[in-house]
């Protein structure tokens, strides 16, 4: 059964906007789609007084995976291809 809706007015800044709907036409979303996926994001961190820096969470997120990818690669070359394929599994599965 689909959940029922209600509506919320919100006023944004115009280039708020701009990239709201940017983001909505690359994922096929409606705006309203695009609001609810921030919000269903970013609520649960700000419910935890979290303040992220975007930019230096994927330089974290890129530097691990990439020291992680060099340590399997040289101890254990048979297995990365198998561990690549499964994380991509893994992110269709549970972060689609």
């Amino acid at each position: 059964m689909k959940e029922s809706l209600k509506g919320v007015g919100v006023g944004l800044p115009p280039g708020m906007l701009t990239e709201l709907d940017a983001y909505a036409a690359t994922k096929g979303l409606s705006r309203s789609e695009a609001i609810r996926v921030a919000i269903a994001v970013g609520l649960p961190m700000l419910k935890l007084g979290l303040a992220v820096n975007t930019q230096r969470t994927l330089a974290i997120l890129e530097h691990t995976q990439l020291a992680l990818s060099l340590l399997v690669e040289r101890q254990y070359p048979d297995d990365a291809g198998a561990l690549v394929d499964m994380a991509f599994q893994n992110v269709e599965e549970y972060h689609a």
